[in-house]
């Protein structure tokens, strides 16, 4: 009975290694699950990365101010006896604006030209008469002193005389009347206005980012509302040297030529100030880009899978936007089906064939 025991433990461990050989030899038993299926690709669109031209701009709005602009004011009061403008007319610089009585004025220089015209004969007599010893010399300097006095005196009733009359300092385009003919004015009244409009000048206010990088000569271009259908451009004349502690921008001043006086003194603008020029950025497909707090990052095509890729946007330039790092030219990225998609998840194009132009030309791939 104990010898037919030993023989079943036996048995039992002959049974026990014959049946881990086998395992080692075929694997798992039969009964074990099957290894999961690998995901199917994700059918997408892509584009190819490019080389571009890029213009870094920055935006603001200013208002408009003439190259020069003044009230005109009389220096001295009377009665107006002639407007010589309408409003809106371009004038000449010295053009007559308006005129005021003056009659006394036109009556004392004639008493002066006449007086001066006396001593001046009287003059040339007393010379004759000194020539021959006949006068002394004290009686002819005391008439040469008279003579000096009309002439002076002449020169200030002539001046008083074109104070009467009120002209353009510079060529310009006058504004609106704001006297009648017969009024009567002082020199605190303003009759007009006076803008020089050719070329004009545009304020506005930068970031103080851009302090290093605005200067003289940069391109400019605006619009107003007033104008809906046309853009004008000009460049920057000059930059203030100070920064403003409130709005932490500063100042910059452009010229907009202004050759038929359409921009007026006053007008609100959009401005935009080319900063930078950038002949060979990196451009990617607007709607490649994937913008997820503060990061933006592609999904790059690479080896059949979808490689999630952090990038530095910049620019923008149609429907395309500059990266600044984290992609090349010429690399394929996702622009249509990376919704669903994940770090290096399996992907297909739509399109089998390849795209009937370079890569380099950064053309979508489209179903067939």
């Amino acid at each position: 009975m104990r010898l037919a025991s030993q023989f079943g433990i036996a048995a039992l461990m002959v049974a026990s290694a014959a049946g881990g050989w086998y395992w080692l030899q075929h694997g798992e038993p039969a009964s074990a699950e099957p290894p999961p299926p690998r995901r199917s690709a994700t059918v997408v669109e892509t584009a190819y990365s490019r080389r571009g031209e890029i213009q870094e701009t920055v935006t603001a709005v200013g208002t408009t101010r003439a190259a020069q602009s003044v009230k005109i004011v009389p220096t001295t009061a009377g009665l107006i006896t002639r407007i010589a403008f309408e409003a809106g007319q371009r004038v000449q610089a010295g053009a007559v604006l308006v005129e005021l009585d003056s009659a006394s004025e036109r009556a004392g220089v004639r008493e002066a030209e006449s007086e001066l015209t006396n001593l001046r004969a009287q003059m040339a007599r007393a010379e004759a008469l000194r020539a021959r010893k006949l006068l002394s010399e004290a009686d002819l300097d005391e008439l040469r002193g008279k003579l000096g006095m009309a002439e002076a005196r002449l020169e200030a009733v002539r001046s008083q005389r074109d104070k009467r009359i009120i002209r353009a300092p510079f060529g310009g385009v006058v504004g609106l009347r704001n006297v009648n003919l017969g009024a009567y004015v002082d020199t605190s009244a303003v009759l007009t206005t006076l803008d020089d409009l050719n070329p004009v000048e545009l304020e506005f206010k930068v970031p103080e980012r851009y302090f290093s990088a605005v200067k003289a000569g940069q391109t400019v271009s605006a619009v107003s509302a007033a104008f809906p259908n046309r853009r004008f451009a000009g460049a920057v004349r000059a930059v203030d040297t100070r920064i403003e502690p409130s709005a932490r921008a500063f100042r910059v001043r452009a010229e907009l030529p202004n050759p038929d006086a359409l921009l007026p003194e006053g007008l609100f603008m959009s401005v935009s100030l080319v900063v930078a020029e950038r002949r060979d950025a990196v451009l990617v497909p607007e709607e490649a880009v994937i913008r997820e707090g503060g990061e933006s990052y592609v999904y790059v095509v690479a080896s059949g899978a979808a490689v999630r890729t952090p990038i530095a946007v910049g620019q923008r330039r149609d429907a395309a936007v500059e990266a600044l790092t984290g992609l090349a030219a010429d690399v394929e990225v996702v622009v249509k089906g990376h919704q669903s998609l994940r770090d290096k998840a399996p992907v297909r194009a739509a399109a089998q064939n390849p795209p009937a132009v370079t890569p380099g030309d950064g053309a979508r791939r489209q179903a067939s």
